[in-house]
Parts: C-alpha cells; structure tokens; sequence
C-alpha cells in the first residue's frame, strides 16, 4: 500500500512539474512576442515540438509557428506548419487555409490560391471570411485570365441585382465585371457596366477609384488599347468635360488634360472651354509645373476676360507666378484682381498676398503699407485683423519689439481672431505666445513668464508645449533662473489655499518651472488629488479588462469543440493573435445582443473597453481609438498627459504595426513616433480609407507624391492600390518623411507643414521668418488647414515621446 501511495505522489508529482514546465514555456513565447523578439519565441516553440509534441499540437502552437514564420519572411515554415493544422483538423484549420491561400496569391500561384479558397468556402460557410474568399477566388479568375467564371461568380452576388450601387462592394464589383466584359470583347455590355458606375456616382463631387476605372475602361473601349491615354476618344464636350472631372480629382491629370484639350481643340466655342482651361492649369499646379500652368491661367484671362472664372485664373496665375520666383509679375496680377473685381467674394486675399509677396521681395516697409492699407480698407472686419497680425510677424522679423508688443496687444482686444480655420489666421494661445517671446526679448523676463504660464498646457495644446520649454529653458538659464526661482517660491506658498481649482493651476505652474523630482511628485500628487474634487476633469471613465479566452496549457485534445466563434477566439486569445481573435470574439457577443449598429457602443462599457483594447493588440488601432476618444472631448485640454490612465493613453495614442515602423522608419532617421503623429492625424489608423483629395491609406498619399517614392524605393510596377497595405503605406511614409527632414533638418514642424502644405511653401514661409526657431516661423504658416495640422501632428508627437521611447517600448 505503501509502494502504491509513493508512486501516485510521484506520478502527481511529475504530472504537476510537467504542468509548471508547459506554462513556463508558454509564458516565456507570450513575453518574447511581447518583446518583439522573434528569434526566442520560434526558439522555444521549436523545442516544444522537440520535447512534448502532443502538447504543442493540442494547442495549437504550430499555428503559431506559423504566424511568426509568416512575419519574419520564412514562408516555407509558415506554410509548413499551416498544412499540419489542415492536416490533423485543428479548430484553426479554418484560418490556417485562408492564410495558404493569401501565401499562394502573394507568390503568384493564382490556381492553388483557388484551390485552397475552394476549400475553404465549401467547409467554412458561416466564416468571417467567407465574403472575402469570395471576393478573392472571383478575383483570382480574373488575375488568371477566366473571365467568363469571374462574370458568373460576381453577378451571382445579389448586390450586384439589389442595391443602388451606391456600396462599395457593389461598384468594385462592376469594375472587375466591366473589365472582364471587356476583355471577352463583349464592348456594348461593357460600356454599359462602366456607364452605370458613372452615372451612379455616391457623391457626385468626389468620383471615387471605380469610376476612375470605369472612365479608364470606356476610354479604353472608345480609342483601343494601344492609344489607351495617348489620344483623346470622339465624344460630345460634355462627355469630356465628365470624363476630364473624374481623371481630375482622381489626380490623373495627363488623362484629364486629353479631355480638357479635346474640348479646347474641337469645341472653341463651347461654353466649358473656359473651365477646360483653368483646369489644364491646375493638374499642372498639382504636379508643381507652375511655369506650364501660367500658360493656361493667362489664356482664360485674355481669351474669356468677362468669364466668371477669370478671376479665379488670376488669382492662380499670380499664385503660380510667386512659385517660380517672378514676384513681380505675381504682384501685377494680385493688383490686377483689386483693380478688376474689388467687390468680388475673398477680395482681401489679393491684398494680404501682396503683403507677403513684398516680404518674399524683402521690401518690408512696402509690405507694411500694404498691411495698413488693408485694415484701412476692411475696417471693422476680420481681414483688418488678419492684416494686423500679419504687421506683427513684420516687426518680429524686423526685431522691432516695441511696436510688435503693441500689436500684440492690439489683438489680444479684439473678440474674432479668426482662428487656423481662416488663411492666415491666428488665436489667443498663439497671440500670447508671441507677446511672451517678445516680452523675454525685451529683457521683461517676469512679464513673460505669467505670460507663458498663463497659456494652457496639456495634450492637444502646441503653444501650450511651446510656452513650457520657455518656461524651462528661462528655469536652467545662470541669467534667468533667479527669477524663475522668485516665481516658483510664490506658486508653493499660494498652495495652501482652500481653493482647489487655483491649487490645481498652481500645481500645474510649478510642474513647468522645476525639473526637482521630489518636488515634481508631490505636485503630480497634488493635481491628481484635486482632479479628483473638480467637475470638469471627473469626466474620465473607469473601465475594467475583463477575462476572456483559455489561460491554461492543454495536455489533451478538448473532445468534440464544436466551431464556434467564441471558441475560436478563445484559441487566437490563448496564442496571443488579438488580430484574428477579436473579430471573433466580437461576433460571438453580437450573438446576444439585441441593438446591433456595428459600434463598440452597443456593448457594454467594460466589454467595449476590453474589445477596444484586444483590437488595439491587433494592430486595428482605428476600432480603439474610435471607442476612447469620444470619452475625452470634454476632458480640459490642460489634463496633464502623466496622469492618464495607461490603458487608456494607450488606446488614444495606439502603436499599430510596430514592426513596420521600426523596420522602415529608424534606419531613415525618421523618429517612429513621429511617423505615427503623422499617421493619427492622416487617417487615424485606417489602412483602407481614401479622402477627398483622392490620398490613399494610412499615411495618405496623393498619386502624384507616391509614383515619385515608388521611382525612389525602385518599384517599377507600383499601383496605388497598394498605399492601403500597411507596410507599404508606412515604408512610403517613412522615405517621403525621411525626405522632408533632409531639407528641414530638426525641424519636425516644418517637416509636418511641409506634408501638408508642401515643401515649395514651408520653404517660403520659413524664409520670411528670418530663422530656423519653430517659435517664431509656425505663426508664418498662412495655410489654415496646414497650420491647425503642425498644432495637431507636433501634439501627438510630445504625447507618443511621453508613453514611449524610441523603439516603441511603453516607458
């Protein structure tokens, strides 16, 4: 009895220690991915399979296996591993052939793509993936020349019968329909497809990618492929005035200009040969061809004078004459536009173009009576404002203190300082920084620092970030420190007020003055204390992670796990893919919900918050930031970054595909945290979005900035649909960046501007400035959108330097 006791301790013992050494393991691959260290996860993943196979397979770790091998480029481990979880019909088999198939497109082996999506589709009908095999396998036929089989499975779809083709699924459809049409040489039922798309336009003002493609096609059916974008085809002006406008916001200029001088060439006296001509004129501005667009805004101007639209080509014209260095001829044309059309809509913007073309001439004195003689002429209206400020940046560069300081007091009177939403307009925050900075020059160090402190500071706050540095370096200076000292002493005394919103501000004082650690935590403390008694900064959420997903290793295969979204995700959750698990285990609870919008909002709050953070894991940042932010619009401004809740910065400030970022962006001396305050501004995350303006994916790039990169990073046969893979986005955005920091070098506020507004203006406006100190040349930037970008993007970039070091680590 003795004997069989001792030996049950043993085995017990040695079942327990087998337990201990598979959960050591196991945590030792979640801390290595967690650490981005590859080479150790595949390591010991290997040397699971090696020492207890039935527990590497009965949990899946081969799929694992995968994954990373699939990441770190060994494709043939990936799909190694991937064909043994088909093989043995692991719960993930599931996943395991829709990754074979996406492997087999991505080498080119279009029929075994096919084959494995067969597969799929017929085993895996209520798949999240179902709609995309679909979609792939219809595609894959037409890639493969079968275009009979990609007609018949696209029109089988009932979207293509049922909707009003407003959807995009529908009208990418049409596309691969009218193509394949054509190529079957059936050109009228082709033409009709490609027809529809453009005359069935969602929004009629942006033609979207598929009418670009159907305009492509028609083109195609009316000139043959072989003069495709050579000639223009014979049609009526107001089909090449469509055509033109679709190939136009689509930035394909050279085929717009086909249409455009089709009209002009065979239409002279049609009423669109004017518009034709100005537009001929912007596709070259687009493209920085100014010389060429100058051409054809002087032609509207003397062919068509009385024509609507002349003052517009003016107005472009003497634009584009500035670009190319010939200011005087731009100065007779703004004059030309005052003396002609003095009543006309933004006529003020003739004149305060004047004001800067005099300050590109260096003939500042010219450039201020132009600056009074605007006031004067629009006297109690936002353009005297304008013009005032812009007679303030005049005596900063001049060093002309007194009279900027009397500017600047000027306009900190008046109620409407247009804001960065209005050209060349400003605000209160940017109006007190400059009064603070000429305070400071003026030697009135203790004037300037209330100034400083009495801008905001916090995580959307640019002159707020700007001010603190002031602060600081007034702080460290032998000269100056003195009286930073004497301030500081007063904000410490006054905190023993009972009035906890001024000790709340005091607090906040004192943390931009010191650098003195212990006196740092204790006004950290301070503040966070009196956020806690105070209204307005209570309206943070508390959320709580809730556990979802198998913890423990398996020693056995669970017995007849029925495929159900919730145990697959359980599965991806164990492994750690938060990509693939969170769509699942978001269907799972969508199952029981009864309000289904699609949002994180129909959830629970701390199920929301939990599935924000799983997406967050998954580099779908879009999901996470798109739930969190919503909870701080109300938040103060001036909400000191340290003390946000970690969960939740990093929801707000997410780092989604990091390996990208640091692969590309480093070695292009391109901080990736900048690289990511670019990003959060352009598409917040989105990998599949296109605006307005027709830029494409997560760093939003126009056609004609990205054939330029694609020449760059030697990519002859690039497609602009390929901005939308994130990798590819970000290489893009990191080689364009990295090009931009080369003629702005550390300077990331010009860099941002120039992304924006473009390199040809930030380099004008950096020259009127007179100086390389953001403080002084960002108030130079007359762009509104442009300038609100540089205040948002350097925002984002001081918050992802305060959660994260270089290398994308959470401090």
């Amino acid at each position: 009895m003795k004997i069989k006791n001792n030996l049950f301790l043993l085995i017990t013992s040695l079942i327990f220690s087998i337990n201990i050494f598979a959960q050591d393991v196991h945590s030792k691959i979640n801390q290595s991915l967690a650490n981005r260290d590859y080479k150790s996860a595949i390591s010991e993943l290997q040397n699971l399979r090696q020492t207890d196979k039935k527990v590497f397979q009965v949990n899946n770790y081969d799929y694992l296996l995968a994954r990373i091998s699939e990441k770190t480029g060994d494709i043939s481990t990936a799909l190694a591993n991937y064909q043994t979880v088909i093989k043995r019909k692991s719960i993930l088999k599931e996943y395991s052939l829709w990754r074979v198939s996406q492997l087999m497109r991505s080498s080119g082996n279009l029929l075994m793509e096919k084959v494995y999506l067969q597969q799929f589709i017929s085993l895996y009908p209520k798949s999240l993936l179902v709609e995309a095999a679909n979609k792939r396998i219809a595609f894959s036929n037409f890639e493969s020349g079968n275009y009979e089989t990609t007609i018949n499975l696209l029109t089988a779809s009932k979207s293509i019968l049922t909707t009003s083709q407003n959807d995009t699924k529908t009208r990418e459809n049409l596309v691969f329909i009218g193509n394949s049409q054509l190529q079957l040489g059936k050109v009228a039922n082709a033409r009709e497809t490609f027809s529809s798309l453009i005359n069935k336009l969602p929004n009629i003002s942006q033609p979207d990618d598929f009418a670009l493609a159907a305009v492509k096609g028609l083109d195609e059916i009316d000139v043959g492929r072989d003069n495709f974008g050579k000639v223009a085809p014979q049609l009526s002006e107001a089909e090449h005035q469509q055509r033109g406008e679709i190939y136009q916001f689509n930035r394909d200029f050279t085929n717009a200009r086909l249409h455009f001088l089709a009209i002009v060439q065979n239409y002279s006296s049609s009423e669109f040969v004017p518009n034709a001509l100005y537009q001929i004129g912007r596709g070259f501005v687009q493209e920085n061809r100014f010389n060429e667009s100058i051409q054809y805004f002087e032609r509207v101007q003397i062919e068509f004078p009385k024509n609507l639209i002349a003052k517009d080509a003016l107005s472009q014209s003497a634009s584009a004459f500035s670009k190319v260095n010939k200011n005087r001829e731009a100065v007779s044309r703004y004059k030309l536009i005052i003396e002609r059309f003095p009543n006309t809509d933004n006529i003020e913007r003739a004149y305060l173009n004047l004001v800067d073309i005099h300050r590109d001439l260096a003939e500042n004195d010219v450039a201020l009576n132009w600056a009074i003689k605007t006031q004067e002429t629009f006297r109690g209206k936002l353009p005297e404002t304008i013009a005032l400020f812009n007679q303030l940046r005049i005596r900063i560069t001049q060093n002309d203190w007194t009279n900027a300081l009397i500017d600047a007091d000027k306009l900190l009177l008046v109620s409407d300082l247009g804001g960065t939403r209005v050209p060349s307009g400003t605000n209160k925050a940017e109006i007190n920084f400059l009064r603070g900075l000429i305070l400071e020059e003026m030697q009135r160090v203790p004037e300037a620092i209330d100034v400083y402190l009495s801008i905001a500071d916090g995580r959307g706050e640019y002159y707020g970030s700007l001010a603190t540095k002031k602060l600081q370096n007034i702080a460290q200076n032998d000269l100056t420190k003195p009286l930073a000292t004497n301030k500081l002493a007063i904000l410490t005394a006054s905190l023993n007020s009972t009035d906890i919103e001024a000790n709340r501000k005091n607090a906040q004082a004192v943390l931009r003055l010191t650098e003195n650690d212990e006196l740092r935590q204790k006004m950290l403390d301070l503040v966070k204390k009196s956020y806690s008694s105070l209204s307005a900064y209570q309206k943070i959420p508390s959320f709580k992670l809730l556990e979802f997903g198998r913890k423990e290793v398996l020693k056995e295969k669970s017995k007849n796990l029925e495929i159900t979204h919730q145990n697959i995700a359980d599965e991806f959750l164990f492994l750690g893919l938060y990509d693939e698990a969170t769509p699942e285990l978001e269907a799972s609870l969508r199952e029981k919900l009864t309000k289904n919008t699609g949002s994180l909002s129909d959830f629970p709050a701390d199920t929301a918050f939990t599935l924000a953070t799983f997406y967050n894991r998954g580099d779908m940042a879009n999901r996470a930031v798109g739930f969190i932010e919503p909870f701080w619009r109300n938040v103060p401004n001036d909400y000191l970054i340290e003390l946000i809740p970690r969960e939740q910065a990093t929801l707000l400030y997410p780092i989604p595909y990091t390996d990208s970022l640091i692969k590309y962006a480093p070695q292009r001396n391109v901080d990736s945290r900048f690289a990511l305050s670019i990003m959060r501004q352009e598409s917040r995350y989105r990998a599949d979005v296109k605006s307005v303006a027709a830029a494409r994916g997560l760093m939003q790039f126009i056609s004609t900035t990205s054939d330029l990169l694609a020449i760059e990073l030697a990519k002859p046969n690039f497609k602009q649909d390929e901005l939308y893979n994130p990798p590819t986005a970000i290489l893009f955005g990191s080689q364009y960046l990295s090009n931009l920091f080369k003629l702005f070098p550390n300077q990331p506020e010009a860099v941002a501007a120039s992304y924006n507004g473009g390199e040809i203006n930030m380099s004008r406006w950096l020259a009127r400035s007179k100086t390389e100190l953001p403080e002084r040349y960002v108030s130079e930037i007359i762009f509104s959108q442009s300038k609100d970008y540089v205040y948002k993007v350097m925002a984002n970039y001081r918050v992802y330097q305060t959660l994260y070091d270089e290398n994308l680590r959470l401090r």
